[in-house]
């Protein structure tokens, strides 16, 4: 059976197939309005050993989930990796999808971006999500209450302008009965969302009890059960990465640096790819761990890093590094956490 590679360019109205054989002549093309029966009749049509590639996109996982079980692969890279297309000047959806197929058919390095085939672990991914944008909204809300405030020559400190028992002190002072009216209206919609958010984490952790894994993490000194639940959410699976290493640069703990013959260009830095919500939640692990009372593992791992290097960031980003190894050594090993392992 002849191999042939597909390169998909997918879009909410329309999807671009192109298809290669192995030396690269054009086997078919084909442009479809975008649809779960359109996409499987578009690639069963295609004879051969079929190899699908396109880019991470909102309807990436959806088309993974479609195709998976109808071809040999489905490879879902990262679009910003693909300058060869990004910044291609005559850029459009079939250059795109020759573009996709021609990668995959030459074997080019391509940063895959990684789905569970587990839908269970897929569905919970998408609760921690929606409570991490709720409480996203929360933050949103607050900020512009304050600024209104601030407009009419108020200051109020730390959360005094959200209470209910504090709110009407500030609204009273508020002149203009419009602009009063109008805060009232945005503290109807923080009580909602405040509402809401507690409704979305009750369910992702009523849904992470589904996971032993979320109770074994959440033992763990400072990371309790929202970090277990994110950790699990984002990690799927702790066998995808092949060190710890590869682990921190997918939360954005690694350091990149450049260099030409032999030089170094520029000064090295954190990597700024990867998951960002998982570099948070390292971070807001680090300071539940060190505020805690007791001498956990990742408070000594911090002194440690501190004394050396006399540089407190240096030494937060030690600690996170630290406590997302530890997490994932726990979890690939079913161990609960202990202090005298860490």
């Amino acid at each position: 059976m002849p191999v042939v590679y597909c390169g998909l360019d997918a879009g909410s109205s329309l999807c671009q197939v192109a298809v290669l054989d192995e030396s690269g002549a054009v086997v078919a093309e084909r442009r479809f309005a975008t649809s779960e029966r359109n996409l499987i009749d578009a690639i069963d049509a295609i004879p051969g050993e079929k190899h699908v590639h396109l880019e991470a996109s909102t309807l990436a996982e959806w088309i993974r989930g479609v195709l998976k079980t109808r071809v040999t692969r489905v490879v879902v890279s990262h679009p910003t990796e693909n300058a060869w297309i990004a910044r291609d000047p005559r850029k459009s959806d079939r250059r795109d999808a020759f573009k996709l197929a021609d990668l995959l058919r030459r074997k080019a390095p391509i940063t895959e971006v990684y789905y569970a085939d587990d839908a269970s672990r897929a569905a919970f991914k998408h609760l921690v999500l929606h409570y991490e944008d709720l409480t996203d909204q929360e933050t949103r809300l607050k900020f512009k209450i304050k600024a209104r405030l601030r407009g009419h020559g108020l200051f109020p400190r730390g959360d005094e302008a959200y209470g209910a028992g504090t709110r009407e002190r500030w609204l009273a002072q508020v002149r203009s009965e419009a602009e009063r009216e109008a805060l009232k209206q945005m503290y109807r919609i923080l009580d909602e969302t405040l509402k809401q958010q507690g409704e979305a984490k009750s369910l992702m952790r009523r849904e992470g009890k589904r996971f032993p894994e979320v109770s074994l993490l959440d033992g763990a000194p400072g990371v309790g059960p929202i970090g277990a639940c994110q950790f699990v959410a984002y990690i799927q699976n702790p066998h995808r990465f092949s060190s710890k290493r590869k682990l921190w640069r997918y939360a954005r703990l690694g350091i990149t640096s450049r260099s030409s013959d032999g030089k170094a260009i520029g000064w090295q830095r954190l990597d700024r790819a990867g998951c960002g919500r998982l570099k948070a939640m390292s971070h807001a692990a680090f300071l539940g761990a060190t505020r805690r009372r007791d001498d956990n593992v990742f408070k000594r791992t911090y002194r440690s890093s501190l004394e050396r290097t006399h540089n407190a960031i240096h030494a937060r980003l030690t600690t996170q590094r630290k406590i997302l190894a530890v997490l994932r050594a726990m979890w690939k090993g079913g161990t609960a956490y202990r202090d005298d392992q860490g």
